[in-house]
C-alpha cells in the first residue's frame, strides 16, 4: 500500500477525522473549510543492503502535513495533535508495510492564510519505512 494511504489510514482511526470528508491524500479541496490534507514528497536516498546487487530495503520519502482551519486555535491544535501523533510512530505496522521511524524536520507552523483568510499550518516528516 502506498505511504499516503498507510498514513492516512492511521491519522484516521487515531483522531476524529475521516478521510474523503475533512482528511484528504494529496490534495485540498475548496470545501470543507476546515480540511487536513497529507502529501508526500521524494525524500532522501534509499537505504540499500551490502553486496551484490545492494538492492534498496528502505526508502526515505518526507511527509508534508497542511493544516487549514477558520481559527487559528483550532487549527494550531489539529496541527500539534498531528505533530504528536505521527511523531510516535516508531517500529510499528501500518496497514502492512513497516515504518521504521517517522521523524519531525519541523515543528506546526503558520505559512500562508487562503483567499478566505482561513488560516494554513504546516509540519514536515522524514519517513523511514520498508519498501
Amino acid at each position: 500500500m502506498a505511504m499516503l494511504d498507510d498514513i492516512g489510514t492511521y491519522i484516521a482511526a487515531n483522531t476524529s477525522l475521516t478521510l474523503g470528508t475533512d482528511l484528504f491524500l494529496g490534495l485540498m479541496p475548496d470545501d470543507p473549510g476546515n480540511v487536513v490534507a497529507i502529501y508526500e514528497n521524494g525524500g532522501a536516498t534509499p537505504v540499500s543492503t551490502m553486496g551484490g546487487a545492494s538492492l534498496p530495503v528502505m526508502e526515505r520519502p518526507e511527509l508534508q502535513v497542511i493544516v487549514r482551519n477558520a481559527t487559528y486555535a483550532t487549527g494550531r491544535s489539529t496541527a500539534e495533535t498531528l505533530y504528536q501523533l505521527l511523531t510516535q510512530v516508531a517500529g510499528q505496522t501500518l496497514t502492512s508495510t513497516l515504518y521504521h521511524r517517522i521523524e519531525a524536520i519541523s515543528a506546526p507552523a503558520v505559512f500562508d492564510r487562503d483567499q478566505n483568510r482561513r488560516v494554513l499550518f504546516t509540519t514536515n516528516f522524514t519517513v523511514l519505512k520498508d519498501l
